[in-house]
């Protein structure tokens, strides 16, 4: 087997423009640094709000392996139906018990190396009524294998010191903690001490020339008015950011990581 696995990790990734994007650039990513397994955010992969299976399927055909979720997760009363059946799809862990699907997956790379990718969401400033994130964390990484190559978290949250938190909190226990959500890229990738790799989030895949992804018009006409205002999302010109760890398999910890960035073509 290979000494170390590459992943590449995809933040949340916006309507059309992000699987445009993802359609040009994505299999030219995967050979150029020998990527061995892909994990995208999906929560805005349906114009913005939510998943569809087609749209699921879209990225997996491309080569991604698994597609988290977030606060968007039922916006598509359908998924509720497809996270049950695939388990490549999964949704925070800390939703409430009687949610459909899974918090936490384990799929193998090409080469049989076993990567679990565990999802979970923020409560500072997050409307809803999930219970703690690192509560349900610690749960999941009970019942993970002992035996997996790389452990990966996605922690889909407001806050930067929530996020960082977690990261803390995971040291030395999962290969990977990053941020979605915000769909702001940050430039604070690291290495703990314990062999754990950080960012606060992975910034989104779409168009930046937008309000986090929507058209200007709707978003800034409900912040300056406050009142209801239908968002659409920008199809066009997105830009790709992404984070490559590479991960130590007989450690789960992790060895580099580094941000890349692929400007729209036009």
């Amino acid at each position: 087997m290979p000494s170390s696995i590459n992943l590449l990790i995809i933040g949340d990734i916006i309507g059309k423009a992000g699987r445009r994007a993802l359609t040009s650039h994505l299999a030219s990513i995967i050979d150029e640094h020998n990527i061995d397994f892909v994990v995208g955010n999906g929560e805005n992969l349906a114009n913005g709000f939510g998943t569809t299976e087609a749209t699921a399927h879209e990225m997996f055909d491309l080569g991604v392996h698994v597609l988290t979720n977030g606060n968007h997760c039922w916006d598509q009363r359908d998924f509720m139906k497809v996270i049950d059946e695939d388990d490549r799809l999964i949704r925070p862990c800390n939703f409430t018990e009687h949610a459909p699907g899974r918090g936490w997956t384990l799929q193998e790379t090409a080469s049989g190396h076993g990567v679990a990718v565990i999802n979970v969401i923020g409560q500072v400033f997050m409307s809803g009524t999930w219970s703690c994130p690192f509560t349900a964390v610690d749960h999941c990484l009970q019942e993970i294998p002992k035996d997996v190559s790389a452990i990966v978290v996605d922690f889909h949250a407001e806050v930067t010191s929530e996020k960082i938190g977690m990261g803390w909190h995971l040291d030395g226990r999962a290969s990977v903690v990053y941020g979605t959500h915000t769909h702001i890229p940050t430039c604070d990738e690291i290495i703990r001490p314990k062999g754990t790799a950080y960012q606060s989030d992975i910034g989104m895949t779409g168009s930046y020339q937008s309000i986090i992804g929507m058209k200007v018009e709707g978003a800034l006409k409900k912040m300056i008015t406050r009142m209801p205002s239908r968002f659409e999302c920008v199809d066009r010109g997105a830009s790709i950011f992404a984070t490559i760890v590479q991960i130590n398999p007989a450690t789960r910890m992790a060895k580099n990581i580094k941000r890349i960035h692929i400007p729209p073509s036009s």
